[in-house]
């Protein structure tokens, strides 16, 4: 939206401050322009936009500074769409702008009903809550090229259709707060895009799927979490060209069908690179064409394990092609209980334990695996 075919223009520092000129927005909307400058907030940001009351937030980027110095845990900004409508003739963006917080802050940005809302190039610092929080019902939106550092969580969204997530950088800084998964996606959600981002360095997971259903997550470098991307009860996943880094590169937990693993580099998965856990009723899932191996840097890490691919559980999953190299555990490819498996053409080398184990309450098909001598029993 431009200010020349939408609404007027108005700018923050002519209208007497943010809030003013958010107040000053006509039903047809327009641009509120934030100068560069500090802007210190004490008490919540907040508009009501009505249908066709198009709003563009816009900044001059890490020049324009609001920061929230408030410790009582209430957002910065809250910005509320169209309430109770689905598709609503309503556009907001935010763009440009730093958000800065404390500890003792709540979230950054927070957007209630965000229908075709669009976060683009902020950078958000040092909240005690979510830097990009979308809730109730909402569809088409997108946070592209933000910076999210030391925030208690990234990016949370609830009961939201078609989210993409592009070209995002999340981080903890040393010595920041403890933090939360860096993007949670609510059960309520679908077809999820999260592609080409940069997630590091978190204290839990870096991805939480719970329970929800038609999702992308693809050509992402996530680093240094417990669980890289962690599933629950989620279904109708793709999970593909990842570089995936920590204990656990993709969990998959209680009943999770029809999930697709494949073409992920995994690297340093000193638990398990897949691990399918709590399985009942899961299954149909396609682990294949993944890297699986310690990194070049195996000889300085402490923690010298390398796991490989556990299928707990569940039943009926294909896992084919995959690389597994200097396996620690007892088995680079283990399923104990469910059945109808087909494990194929998966190169297995270096690893210290045998190379597929499958104890199965059904009928299993296993060929064509590859493994050197230094791996211990094969098919």
């Amino acid at each position: 939206m431009s200010a020349s075919t939408r609404g007027q223009w108005i700018d923050a520092a002519e209208a007497g401050g943010i809030q003013q000129a958010l107040d000053a927005l006509p039903p047809a909307g327009g641009t509120v322009h934030v100068p560069a400058g500090r802007w210190e907030v004490d008490r919540t940001l907040e508009i009501a936009l009505n249908e066709r009351q198009h709003l563009c937030l816009q900044g001059e980027g890490r020049a324009s500074v609001l920061v929230n110095t408030s410790t009582s845990g209430e957002p910065l900004l809250s910005i509320a769409g169209a309430l109770g409508q689905w598709w609503p003739d309503l556009t907001i963006t935010v763009r440009d702008l730093s958000f800065v917080g404390n500890r003792a802050s709540g979230d950054a940005l927070l957007v209630d009903h965000p229908n075709d809302t669009l976060v683009d190039a902020c950078f958000f610092i040092g909240h005690g809550g979510t830097a990009v929080r979308f809730v109730s019902k909402g569809t088409n939106t997108t946070v592209r090229d933000c910076w999210m550092r030391d925030c208690r969580r990234a990016l949370s969204a609830e009961n939201l259709h078609h989210l993409t997530m592009h070209g995002n950088q999340t981080r903890r800084l040393n010595e920041g707060q403890i933090q939360e998964e860096h993007v949670y996606i609510d059960r309520n959600c679908r077809e999820i895009r999260i592609v080409n981002n940069h997630f590091a360095y978190g204290d839990a997971e870096g991805i939480i799927l719970d329970g929800t259903a038609q999702h992308v997550i693809a050509n992402n470098t996530i680093e240094g979490f417990q669980r890289c991307i962690y599933a629950i009860s989620s279904r109708d996943l793709v999970i593909n060209a990842n570089y995936l880094h920590g204990p656990h590169a993709v969990v998959l937990a209680g009943t999770c069908n029809g999930v697709a693993i494949t073409g992920n580099t995994m690297i340093n998965n000193t638990e398990a690179a897949v691990r399918i856990e709590d399985a009942s009723g899961s299954g149909g899932h396609v682990i294949s064409g993944n890297i699986i191996r310690k990194s070049v840097y195996a000889g300085i890490v402490e923690d010298k394990r390398q796991g490989g691919i556990d299928l707990g559980a569940a039943r009926d999953c294909a896992v084919t092609g995959n690389v597994l190299e200097n396996v620690t555990a007892d088995a680079a490819i283990v399923g104990l209980g469910g059945g109808g498996h087909v494990v194929s053409g998966n190169r297995i080398a270096g690893n210290l334990g045998e190379a597929v184990r499958l104890t199965c309450d059904g009928w299993c098909l296993t060929s064509d695996n590859l493994t050197d001598r230094r791996s211990g029993a094969q098919d």
